[in-house]
């Protein structure tokens, strides 16, 4: 199997956070979707979902204003 993928590592403060997340989506997803699912792809979706809003929204994204704090 090839792939176009990377393999990182992510250290987590809070690895359940990722779980607890895993675990919702799975359990929100219908049956058949269930299998896209895994820990990398929410990973994946959230630092996607991240950039289009700094993107999008700058300093008023959730990410800068959870990350960066501004005078």
């Amino acid at each position: 199997m090839t792939t176009d993928k990377a393999r990182i590592t992510i250290y987590l403060r809070n690895p359940q956070a990722l779980d607890e997340l895993f675990d919702e989506l799975r359990t929100l997803a219908p049956i058949e979707a269930r299998g896209a699912i895994s820990r990398s792809t929410c990973i994946e979706a959230a630092v996607s979902l991240a950039l289009a809003d700094l993107r999008m929204n700058g300093r008023k994204s959730a990410i800068y204003k959870t990350l960066v704090t501004s005078p």
